[in-house]
Order: C-alpha cells, then structure tokens, then sequence
C-alpha cells in the first residue's frame, strides 16, 4: 500500500464518530514512519501534519 494510502486512510478513520484518542496516535505514527522512512517529502510531512492538527482540533471541540 502506497504511504499517501496509508495515511489518508488514517486521517479518514478519524471522521468517524466512533474514532479513538487512540487513532489520532496512530494516525501520528504512521505519518512519522513514512517521513523517516522516505516515503513521503518534507512538503507532504507538513500537508499531512496539518490535516491531523486540524481534525484532532475539531474533534476536541465536539467533545
């Protein structure tokens, strides 16, 4: 599976009303692993980093 994939999908996962605290970790986590692995550039490290800022934020604020 392709490290944009993998992350969207993580990103995704956290929509779901049903998503953990937990999935916003491993949503961290797999972006992380494909930037020092590689997989992803510096840009997309930044473009994904603030996806999950911004939905880990409105997230907080619905609870």
């Amino acid at each position: 599976m392709s490290a944009h994939i993998d992350i969207d999908h993580a990103l995704e996962t956290l929509d779901h009303t049903s998503a953990k605290d937990l999935d916003d970790s491993l949503a961290e986590g797999q972006i992380i692993r494909h930037f020092t692995a590689g997989s992803i550039t510096p840009e997309e490290f930044k473009h994904y980093s603030a996806r999950l800022l911004k939905i880990s934020r409105q997230r907080k604020e619905l609870s």
